[in-house]
């Protein structure tokens, strides 16, 4: 079976569908636009017939649903500026401590409301507030904004999903002393001596996750292909090419045990964290709107004040 990959924009990819040529057979895409696709018919089942027991044994029943299947985990992490903070003195640990400018004074960088679902923007304003982790959800959108303008003069850069860079070149650049950014972008900075570090703790876990496209030509072939990426070998070579979470548990017994340490998701980094609900986001409201068009609506509105 030969492979074929090419960059798709998502709304070109769409556009096939709906005219029944797809120019793509499978591809990942964020698990918080799982509901919507599925909803609107852009994906097919995925036939798990070509998965081996032994594969499917290591991969937790969540992230191997009827219309889509785990790709990896990142993560959304609370991280700090070592020239502010060096190593071995205290620092900012958690979104309580990021949000806490009386004990941690100096600029943030945060995700800005184009950027408040990827980004975990309320989640880390709430646990900030002193939300527990599993209370977060459903959201409580009146104290979440209300954490967010109290913040906010105290934020030297706001980042957007299509910048996630800004973030961490924000400390490195003096703009800010802690904040928010996702957790590659930290680790790989960071091996490349970077002054910037991060914690797991309250980290938002998310994910992508696989679809195979309605009226795939090469449907059969692409679920093959889910099934070979899925296998443990596999699952652990992604993991060392990039610092990202994988579904397939067994996979983390063929890796380094410092490298397991800090991958999202992983035995030991996974019981800090927290998992982003996106159903709650993709839930539609009394007015027809979803939580998260909501949420970007306020977010401007609270922001322009």
């Amino acid at each position: 079976m030969k492979i074929v990959t090419a960059p798709v924009e998502n709304a070109a990819l769409l556009t096939s569908i709906k005219v029944g040529q797809p120019i793509a057979d499978t591809t990942y895409i964020s698990g918080g636009e799982i509901p919507s696709w599925v909803a609107k018919g852009f994906v097919d089942k995925i036939d798990y017939s070509f998965f081996s027991k032994e594969t499917l044994a290591g991969i937790p029943e969540e992230a191997r649903t009827e219309y889509a299947f785990r790709s990896h985990t990142y993560s959304v992490v609370p991280t700090y500026s070592t020239k502010k903070y060096p190593e071995g003195t205290k620092h900012p640990e958690n979104w309580v401590d990021i949000y806490d400018v009386v004990k941690f004074p100096g600029k943030r960088a945060l995700p800005n409301c184009g950027n408040i679902l990827h980004g975990a923007l309320l989640e880390g304003a709430l646990m900030g507030d002193g939300v527990p982790p599993e209370k977060l959800y459903p959201l409580d959108l009146d104290r979440a904004f209300a954490k967010v303008k109290e913040i906010a003069p105290n934020v030297g850069r706001w980042w957007g999903w299509d910048a996630g860079g800004l973030a961490p070149q924000a400390l490195i650049d003096g703009e800010a002393d802690m904040g928010s950014a996702w957790n590659g972008r930290i680790i790989n900075l960071r091996k490349e001596g970077a002054p910037v570090a991060l914690s797991w703790d309250q980290s938002l876990l998310q994910h992508d996750d696989w679809v195979i496209v309605k009226n795939s030509p090469n449907k059969e072939n692409a679920a093959k292909f889910l099934a070979y990426i899925a296998r443990p070998e596999a699952q652990a070579a992604f993991a060392e090419a990039i610092p990202y979470g994988v579904p397939n548990r067994d996979a983390y017994k063929l890796l380094p045990k410092e490298l397991v340490e800090n991958l999202p998701g992983a035995p030991g980094v996974a019981e800090k964290q927290v998992t982003q609900n996106y159903d709650w986001w993709e839930e539609t409201r009394a007015d027809g709107r979803t939580n998260l068009d909501y949420a970007i609506e306020r977010c401007h509105e609270v922001l322009a004040q």
